[in-house]
């Protein structure tokens, strides 16, 4: 029976490695990092109630994840941070430095945390969280996660509000909600891509 297993780096792993030349080491030792992220995500559920998660890379030895929350259903850090850290669940993470305002006395709420990998993972983890106050704002990712197929108690207990709940601008909006119809553009192109493809294959 032949391995699937691919021996070292994809072709395309190499190729994305070789395009910077310079950085090849540093994006091979951040590696371990990554697979732990991983292989780990579900820690990001369990210690957080968020609407959007996105993730990027930066500095080439950096991974880092951006939470965005409704500002009713704010979820204090130190929680998301436990889980993170913890002893036998957790990424064995070192240090934690924040730029918090969540008591800041305008109102806001906002967190970068960075933390730096395990002795056998090295790289850095750069957390932020950040949240969403217009209700028409909270009420589009209420309609991304329905059109997505996300449970209708789990909606409800992230955003507040029933499945599939209507935007209803207040006055003053900027009123450019578009991450339905972009998901739909998406879902359109990936069916006409795979329509393509077994045509292709008959």
């Amino acid at each position: 029976m032949p391995s699937f297993r691919c021996q070292g780096l994809t072709p395309g792993e190499h190729a994305f490695a070789l395009e910077g030349g310079w950085f090849e080491e540093a994006w091979r030792e951040a590696s371990g990092l990554g697979s732990v992220l991983l292989r780990r995500l579900l820690i990001f559920c369990s210690g957080a109630d968020w609407l959007d998660m996105a993730g990027f890379t930066k500095h080439v030895s950096a991974y880092g994840f951006r939470l965005t929350f409704a500002e009713s259903h704010w979820t204090d850090h130190d929680t998301l941070i436990e889980h993170l850290t913890h002893p036998v669940c957790g990424f064995a993470l070192k240090g934690d430095m924040r730029t918090c305002t969540c008591a800041c006395a305008f109102g806001e709420r906002g967190c970068s945390i960075w933390f730096d990998g395990p002795e056998h993972a090295a790289g850095r983890l750069d957390l932020r969280l950040v949240t969403v106050q217009g209700d028409c704002e909270i009420a589009e990712y209420n309609q991304v996660l329905t059109y997505a197929g996300g449970p209708s108690a789990e909606i409800l207990r992230i955003t507040g509000r029933p499945s599939g709940a209507a935007v209803v601008c207040a006055p003053g909006c900027h009123g450019r909600h578009g991450k339905v119809a972009f998901l739909r553009r998406m879902d359109e192109g990936r069916r006409r891509e795979h329509a393509q493809g077994r045509q292709r294959a008959r």
